[in-house]
């Protein structure tokens, strides 16, 4: 009878055991709730920031100290394009899309994960520009 009790309690355990593993690393997980919510962020930013952006596209003198970046990702990954320096910016760009950023002119560490590769870059910042991430697919 012991014995029986015993594989039962064995099976038991066994049978609780089997349950399917997530298998998406923590980070990913983490930043593609990030992402998500800078997406809702960009969304009810996004009239202000556009008209900011073309003003400084149509009418911004060297003497401006802000700059409109467009940002083109051409992979097939949701990105966070994150620019760090004296301030800090984080940019969701939707796979094969483009968005666009308001930045001060200055100094930044330029960084993304893209499609599981690291991209980092130092830039200076001192007029409006464009920016094409790819995955070189």
């Amino acid at each position: 009878m012991n014995k029986l009790y015993s594989i039962a309690a064995l099976a038991l355990v066994l049978a609780s055991c089997a349950v399917q593993e997530d298998k998406t690393p923590i980070a990913e997980r983490d930043e593609a709730y990030e992402f998500g919510q800078l997406m809702v962020q960009d969304s009810i930013n996004k009239m202000d920031t556009a008209a900011e952006s073309l003003d400084l596209l149509l009418n911004g003198s060297p003497l401006d100290n802000h700059v409109s970046l467009l940002i083109n990702n051409n992979s097939n990954c949701n990105i966070i394009v994150r620019f760090a320096g004296d301030s800090t910016y984080n940019v969701p760009v939707r796979k094969n899309f483009r968005n666009f950023v308001v930045l001060e002119k200055g100094n930044y560490l330029v960084s993304a994960n893209l499609c599981k590769t690291r991209y980092e870059v130092r830039k200076t910042v001192t007029e409006s520009a464009t920016l094409t991430l790819s995955d070189g697919k």
